[in-house]
């Protein structure tokens, strides 16, 4: 489906450059599956920025965490379904429903008179922009040759990027005004255009799976799951936490056993299986993300407490991880060959680096070794989260390609809501739930970092698995 208006004639081979991802066929690609994670990516960061004003229009504060967890449920389950989904639907079908999901429950937050209706929509709104997000990662295994899949990433990164930055000022903007209503429909005219470009342009493809065979039992166990760990931040009590933790993993791994014996997966073969490359792959994505969500979650707080910054520039010392991260990718994205495992094994080194300098730094400071520490590890990431999916697409089984690459998103979030469970027990086991002193402060501080290196070695430590079933892999591909 992708043109080859830059074939090598002498090497045959196609060249890998930036034009190829924004002419012929696959421009309109490009752009429609940044825009699909534009909107899943600014809707995220909306919320936040203006929950103080939803509340004090409408109420609710017991429930101010909802509409953000709410949202991580629906989209980790969307994620999740999206390869039945297109297996159902096809993939133009499936894509666009995903949309008018997202669509139709932004609207409804829109209209939300209470903090509990908002609530319902934003689950339907989390479950569309999970389909969104995956079915966009999707495309990327079916669509585009596995020479450019690094620099597509990359772009995505950078999509990334770009959202992190302006997401809080673009709900700012609203909230300042007190009409928190207007972000959402905001977003409204960008998801009309994502479903046009859609239906016009991305190919259908039929199929013959019945709409019965949607994984009804297995997405359920997986939200369940999911809310499980949502709910340990309604919780002071660590041996509750703890319980929600245990019951969240044991559901989400019963869902995976059944969703491995099912002829209608929501993920491919050997997910989580460690002895496989896409197995590592996927711990290497929890992993990272773990490391990460650790090292920023309380962010902004220590620096606040600890170093007297203010507030908009604990946030953009935070926001140096997504910088870096989307440097790191676009430095390393046409790298080839050997270069690729100095990128991924290098990535994983930095991410130890970093860690270790929060360690070092995070309490005594000074804030410019913190940042510096935080950018360090943001590099790490983005030299090798792109080469490292870009590899597991190429390994994967035959005709698991569009898997593979639709379950990447699914592990990442993830790895985000495992990971602040995990961040908030560490925090409220040093006693941050009965009050942020600077003490206190500093106690969590120390223990979420002596947390991060171990999961940064962890990251590396399956980087280092997966490039050992990586080439086996190859191998077996290279020989049928």
């Amino acid at each position: 489906m992708s043109t080859n208006n830059n074939f090598d004639l002498e090497t045959g081979e196609d060249q890998a450059t930036w034009q190829r991802l924004f002419s012929g066929d696959l421009l309109i690609y490009t752009l429609i599956i940044n825009l699909g994670i534009l909107l899943f990516a600014v809707d995220t960061f909306i919320i936040t920025t203006i929950m103080p004003t939803v509340i004090k229009d409408i109420g609710g504060t017991e429930l101010y965490s909802w509409p953000v967890m709410i949202y991580m449920v629906g989209a980790i389950a969307g994620a999740a379904s999206a390869g039945p989904a297109r297996e159902i639907f096809g993939r133009r079908n499936g894509y666009v429903i995903a949309g008018l999901l997202f669509l139709i429950g932004n609207l409804g937050a829109a209209y939300a008179p209470n903090i509990e209706i908002l609530i319902a929509w934003r689950l339907l709104q989390g479950l569309g922009g999970g389909l969104i997000i995956s079915q966009s990662y999707g495309l990327i295994g079916d669509i585009y040759p596995p020479e450019l899949r690094t620099r597509i990433l990359s772009i995505i990164s950078t999509t990334w990027g770009v959202a992190t930055v302006f997401g809080p000022a673009f709900g700012g903007i609203f909230a300042e005004f007190g009409s928190w209503r207007g972000a959402f429909w905001a977003i409204v005219p960008l998801a009309l255009i994502f479903c046009s470009l859609v239906w016009r342009h991305v190919e259908h493809s039929a199929s013959d799976a019945k709409i019965d065979n949607f994984p009804v039992t297995r997405l359920l166990l997986f939200a369940l799951g999911i809310l499980c760990v949502g709910l340990t931040s309604q919780t002071d009590n660590n041996v509750y936490r703890v319980g929600l933790i245990l019951a969240a993993i044991a559901m989400v791994t019963y869902a995976m056993f059944r969703d491995a014996r099912s002829s209608n997966r929501m993920f491919p073969k050997n997910t989580l299986v460690p002895t496989t490359s896409v197995g590592s792959s996927f711990w290497f994505l929890l992993f990272f993300t773990f490391t990460f969500i650790v090292a920023i979650l309380y962010m902004t707080l220590y620096l606040q407490i600890l170093h007297d910054q203010t507030p908009i520039v604990a946030a953009y010392i935070s926001a140096l991880f997504s910088f870096t991260w989307t440097v790191g990718a676009l430095l390393v994205a046409s790298w080839q060959d050997r270069a690729i495992t100095i990128a991924v094994i290098g990535g994983g080194i930095l991410i130890v680096m970093g860690a270790t300098g929060l360690t070092l730094f995070a309490v005594e400071g000074p804030v410019i070794l913190i940042a510096a520490s935080l950018s360090i590890m943001g590099m790490g990431v983005g030299t090798s989260n792109n080469h490292v999916i870009a590899l597991t697409i190429k390994c994967a089984q035959e005709g698991e390609e569009t898997l593979v690459a639709s379950s990447v998103q699914t592990m990442r979030t993830m790895g985000l809501a495992f990971g602040s469970a995990f961040a908030g027990l560490i925090a409220n086991s040093a006693g941050l739930s009965k009050g942020a002193s600077a003490d206190t402060v500093a106690r969590a501080v120390d223990l979420l970092n002596r947390a991060g290196i171990a999961l940064a070695l962890l990251t590396l430590l399956s980087l280092l698995i997966f490039y050992r079933y990586y080439y086996r892999d190859k191998l077996a591909i290279n020989d049928r």
